[in-house]
């Protein structure tokens, strides 16, 4: 592979004695994986139904590598949600972040989703994820992957990350931002990535990261944590950044994980500082880099990654009850924003809507309870997880989870609730078998008339293939319409 001159010449400054080996792993195949979908089942439970599942990626709970000629877009599982492909390094700052149920978890970067779906799984439905892009056209597969992977309890959001900060303040537990950076380590799995490389030098990125760092600084609860990662190689967008970071946020400390010396991590590099970088820092705060992570594609099987994670400190000025009054004045406000916005844009009442999604719900799902607090916005009827502060004024996409849609005569529920629920929990049910025919026409959107298994009585049916959940259609005795989103059909 050709790559960059100015990147080359870089590398060989830092990697010395390791340069060769570095521009050779470039010659090699690239790195692929997939994670199971933890919401759903563990990585045992996938080894044992695919054929995917082999070889364990150390460092992330139920991932694995793929081979070169393995198609796991192809197979159905994917199109379930059981599992999500991503490249193994991308796997670490996800995990690095110890995140735990109950949580309240902000990923800030987040399209396309690979990252907050995983952190989904280690909340396991209890707490809240926010997650977040700033680009538009990016949060619809933002939207779409956490609603395929089933998770229940998050809100998404299309915003600046300062108006984040200015709406929640220092509310989250953990926080993660995999910044937009140069991405040296993405040149094998796309070239693209080299011929964009040089548009935007690395200081251009660097002072890009530094101005999301600083929101996210006042987005992290006093003893809470924060990762940053970038899938780039140099020490300015890395080092450099994070050293910048720490100078102008003393209440941040570099935490050093401790790792099996067998995975081949190697630590940060504060040695690689430039005199701009290390200006305001002790030389004790500057060496605390050597705790950052780097994963070099020819120490490890992955295309490489840096990941560094910070804890602020605890002090005797931290106060909870302004975080609490933020809370209750940002759930009012949105709940009387939600109550007009009803009034003015829609016909339906607030009151309608709840009616009919009960009459929906105790139709077909009698014994299941939405978790959270209702929230109707327009015809939409969603669950969020937890009263949230203040989402007046941001451009939220998605409140929570997206429950369906009320129209004048019933209620239309959604394929993020579908994909939410348990197969067990539907009363009409078709349950086919993944490697069916059945199974592939209904995730290309085609109408069913199964020969076997047919739902009793009519109405809306939960179709789940091999125990999984796969969207709704509608049984008039004889046929399936098929309800799958257009935008999810198999093509």
């Amino acid at each position: 592979m050709k790559l960059p001159e100015g990147f080359v010449s870089a590398m060989r400054d830092l990697l010395q004695e390791e340069a060769e080996s570095f521009f050779a792993s470039y010659d090699k195949p690239k790195t692929s994986g997939l994670r199971a979908n933890g919401l759903k089942l563990s990585g045992e439970e996938l080894a044992a139904i695919s054929e995917y599942a082999r070889t364990a990626v150390p460092w992330a709970e139920g991932a694995f590598y793929t081979e070169e000629d393995d198609r796991p877009g192809k197979h159905p599982h994917y199109h379930l949600g059981v599992y999500y492909i991503q490249e193994p390094s991308a796997m670490l700052p996800a995990e690095l972040l110890g995140v735990e149920p109950g949580h309240r978890v902000l990923d800030l970067c987040a399209a396309p989703g690979g990252k907050s779906t995983q952190l989904a799984a280690k909340l396991q439905g209890k707490g809240v994820l926010v997650t977040n892009d700033n680009a538009s056209e990016r949060t619809k597969a933002l939207a779409k992957n956490v609603e395929l992977a089933g998770v229940r309890n998050t809100v998404v959001l299309n915003e600046e990350p300062a108006a984040i900060a200015d709406h929640f303040g220092a509310w989250f537990d953990r926080v993660l931002v995999d910044a937009p950076c140069s991405g040296e380590g993405m040149f094998r799995k796309d070239e693209d990535m080299l011929r964009q490389y040089e548009r935007l030098s690395a200081d251009g990125y660097a002072a890009m990261q530094q101005d999301i760092l600083q929101e996210a600084a006042r987005l992290v609860a006093p003893g809470g944590r924060l990762v940053y990662s970038t899938c780039t190689f140099n020490a300015r967008e890395n080092e450099g950044t994070i050293a910048k970071f720490i100078a102008a946020f003393p209440e941040f400390e570099v935490v050093a994980p401790a790792f099996p010396e067998s995975w081949g991590f190697a630590p940060g590099r504060p040695d690689w500082l430039i005199e701009d970088e290390k200006r305001g820092l002790s030389e004790e705060r500057a060496a605390s880099l050597a705790g950052a992570v780097r994963l070099w594609p020819h120490r490890v099987r992955g295309e490489g990654h840096f990941a560094v994670l910070l804890e602020r400190r605890r002090s005797d000025s931290d106060a909870g009850a302004p975080q609490q009054v933020q809370q209750m004045r940002g759930l009012e406000a949105g709940e009387r924003k939600s109550r007009k916005a009803a009034h003015n844009r829609v016909q339906i009442s607030e009151a309608d809507v709840l009616d009919k999604f009960e009459q929906f719900r105790a139709d077909q799902l009698p014994h299941w309870h939405p978790p959270g607090k209702l929230l109707v916005r327009g015809t939409m009827l969603y669950a969020q997880p937890e009263p949230l502060p203040m989402l007046d004024g941001l451009h939220v996409i998605r409140p929570g989870w997206l429950l369906g849609t009320a129209t004048k005569h019933r209620f239309e529920p959604s394929q993020a609730l579908a994909m939410g629920l348990a197969c067990g929990q539907a009363v009409r049910l078709l349950q086919l078998a993944s490697d069916s025919s059945d199974s592939l026409r209904y995730l290309k959107g085609e109408t069913l008339q199964p020969q076997s298994g047919a739902p009793e009585g009519k109405g809306w049916t939960l179709v789940c293939m091999g125990g999984f959940p796969a969207g709704w259609g509608r049984w008039d005795g004889t046929t399936l319409k098929n309800e799958r989103l257009p935008g999810w059909r198999w093509v």
